[in-house]
């Protein structure tokens, strides 16, 4: 299955909108299968320029077990842990609601995309053949290209 489309057909300028979707082992019917082998895989796909994502918070509703580590990373190719970071996304524990992301992740204000880009999804090992996992993303398009996120001092 494809990577969920960002933004949706006919969405407003200018509002925020959550969308969901789940990645997952193919048994548990995701929108977006990721195989049980290693590698990078899209779970979003930015398709116009100025779309700013505000967050992407993380559900493990079914647990996912691996033969490695586990270590799973949600980012793009300019930082591949810029929404969740190996040590935050914990597939092995399920959770009964969405998890914030952490505030020491290099996205944790937010991005803004210029350019079309994907937001994907990076296994360093091999999965089983069960887990799901749910992704609610929160974003608006036609952004202020002069957006520049507060930094602390």
């Amino acid at each position: 299955m494809a990577a969920l489309e960002i933004p949706g057909v006919g969405e407003p300028l200018g509002q925020t909108q959550v969308r969901i979707m789940t990645f997952g082992a193919s048994g548990e019917s995701p929108t977006v299968n990721i195989g049980s082998g290693t590698g990078t895989t899209a779970l979003f796909n930015i398709n116009e320029p100025n779309v700013f994502v505000e967050k992407i918070e993380s559900q493990v509703v079914l647990k996912i077990s691996s033969a490695g580590t586990g270590a799973m990373t949600i980012g793009d190719s300019d930082d591949v842990d810029g929404y969740w970071t190996d040590t935050l996304l914990l597939i092995t524990t399920t959770a009964a609601v969405f998890n914030n992301m952490a505030t020491t992740v290099a996205y944790a204000q937010g991005r803004l995309y210029t350019a079309t880009q994907t937001i994907d999804l990076i296994k360093a090992s091999a999965i089983a053949s069960v887990g799901k996992v749910r992704l609610r993303i929160s974003y608006f398009r036609n952004a202020d290209t002069n957006i520049k996120p507060a930094t602390s001092t």
